[in-house]
């Protein structure tokens, strides 16, 4: 982030100050450009009206043992079309194992396959950070709420849905991403895109930990409807503060921390509990 001091000009009673050169070349304007001023806790912030028209990023890595990782790297850096290319022809489970990882990132589908080629490109979306988030939110929620079943096709049901949400949270990450890089947003603030990467995060983790309370009901394990339900309005509030700013209700968990902790018998539970009150904890 560049910082420089400009000194305010008088012309015809009224009062300007110049931009700086490399802004103007970046988003290259020029007289008559119109831009976009924002007002906000005493600060101007100036946009252009339209962002420079986005490139296509192409990029193609070599099938070997660390494919996948390089994969998810791709797909962070907000890349378009991967070409995945192997010397000799994919085998039948190597093909799986690509579907498997492209399945998890989401608009992102398999579009051509050669013999030694498979292209996967990013099928775009207009979906806005902030409903991708909502998403998570209520896809956990409900999975948290199916806990409190015993059946077996519902609880496999929970584990599978997890993998939807690892899916928003590489979405999110991924326009956040690039929010970051373009050094401006309409939208949201530098502090604001930080702290929804920290509310994805602990709204993934809390996918996590159900999926394993999931997977121990499917062996055997017990646990208590009231401690779910609990869990579950503890999680509401959280949430909600978030969402709504609201510094009253979040710092509330502070009061009632050690004594929420002695309503839940699993540590797994608990685990929960402490990633919710972190989501309460972003508002504080």
């Amino acid at each position: 982030m560049e910082e420089e001091t400009r000194r305010l000009q008088e012309l015809g009673g009224s009062l300007y100050v110049s931009l700086p050169s490399s802004w103007v070349s970046q988003f290259n304007l020029s007289k008559g450009s119109k831009i976009f001023i924002l007002s906000e806790g005493g600060e101007l912030k100036l946009f252009p009206e339209e962002a420079p028209q986005k490139k296509e990023k192409t990029s193609t890595i070599i099938f070997t043992k660390g494919v996948f990782r390089t994969l998810i790297g791709e797909y962070l850096f907000g890349t378009d079309t991967i070409r995945i290319k192997k010397q000799t022809p994919f085998s039948n489970s190597e093909r799986k194992q690509i579907q498997d990882y492209v399945n998890n990132l989401l608009n992102f589908e398999i579009i051509e396959e050669l013999s030694n080629l498979i292209t996967v490109q990013n099928l775009k979306s207009d979906i806005p950070i902030k409903k991708l988030i909502s998403r998570m939110y209520y896809l956990t929620k409900s999975m948290l709420e199916d806990l409190s079943t015993s059946d077996v096709e519902t609880l496999s049901g929970i584990i599978e849905r997890d993998k939807l949400v690892g899916k928003f949270y590489f979405a999110v990450i991924m326009h956040t991403r690039a929010l970051l890089t373009q050094r401006w947003s309409k939208e949201f603030s530098f502090t604001e895109l930080l702290d929804l990467r920290l509310l994805i995060e602990r709204i993934e983790q809390i996918g996590d930990e159900i999926k394993v309370l999931a997977q121990a009901k499917i062996n055997g394990l017990k646990l208590p409807s009231s401690e779910i339900i609990f869990l579950m309005d503890k999680y509401s509030q959280a949430y909600n503060s978030f969402v709504k700013m609201n510094v009253e209700v979040a710092s509330k968990f502070w009061d009632t921390e050690k004594k929420d902790k002695t309503k839940l018998t699993n540590l797994t539970m608990v685990r929960i509990y402490d990633l919710i009150k972190d989501i309460a904890d972003l508002v504080v």
